[in-house]
């Protein structure tokens, strides 16, 4: 269950591709700056999801954001996987196994993409800035933490919206997310974000699942 949730646990991608050529240096803080701006705009958004894991296996599902501190992972049958943000932690819940995992938000790399004002600079540090035809991919990793690995956010230039990251975990294993059907006007109740603890409440069953 680990690889299947490393695309959050590292702020959304390393090895870059050989095709994508580090943009001037220069150019880094407006990236940055064009990437706060987006995400400034969207603080509520709900998109259609495709993950490959470093083994190849293709999941699917549907993600959830509401900043400040909230997000919802929710993946499509045979899987079972859930993943919560919310009281400012991290639930990871795999219902093949009734395991529930919990982690400070605070202490994993997502945690700056939930707050009510994303400063990707006091948090992350730019490695490169990389440009392939009408897309840019933006090369990250934790300034306190770098082992953790790096992310690359690929943004479409225009209209500019996130179509993909790709994640390097610390062992150097990828995951790759693509994006679709993105909607910041998505209705999101605010039970999507609740997790109660399912030794008291019953665990989640297939009855349960939220539409998708």
């Amino acid at each position: 269950m680990r690889h299947l949730c490393l695309w959050l646990l590292a702020l959304l991608l390393l090895t870059p591709p050989a095709d994508g050529a580090p943009a001037p240096a220069g150019e880094g803080p407006s990236w940055l700056a064009r990437i706060e701006s987006w995400l400034a705009a969207r603080p509520r958004f709900r998109a259609r999801f495709t993950q490959i894991g470093p083994d190849g296996t293709v999941l699917t599902g549907t993600l959830w954001l509401a900043r400040p501190g909230r997000m919802r992972i929710d993946y499509d049958p045979p899987s079972e996987l859930l993943i919560v943000a919310t009281d400012w932690r991290l639930v990871i819940y795999d219902g093949a196994t009734r395991q529930v995992n919990t982690l400070p938000l605070a202490e994993t790399p997502i945690a700056f993409l939930l707050e009510e004002r994303v400063e990707l600079d006091a948090r992350v540090r730019l490695v490169a800035v990389r440009e392939r035809g009408v897309e840019v991919g933006v090369v990250l990793e934790d300034r306190e933490s770098p082992r953790r690995g790096r992310i690359t956010l690929w943004f479409r230039r225009n209209p500019f919206t996130l179509v993909r990251w790709e994640v390097v975990d610390a062992q150097g294993l990828t995951t790759l997310v693509l994006l679709d059907s993105l909607d910041s006007d998505a209705p999101m109740p605010e039970s999507l974000f609740v997790w109660r603890d399912p030794k008291v409440f019953g665990y989640p069953g297939e009855e349960d699942r939220l539409p998708q």
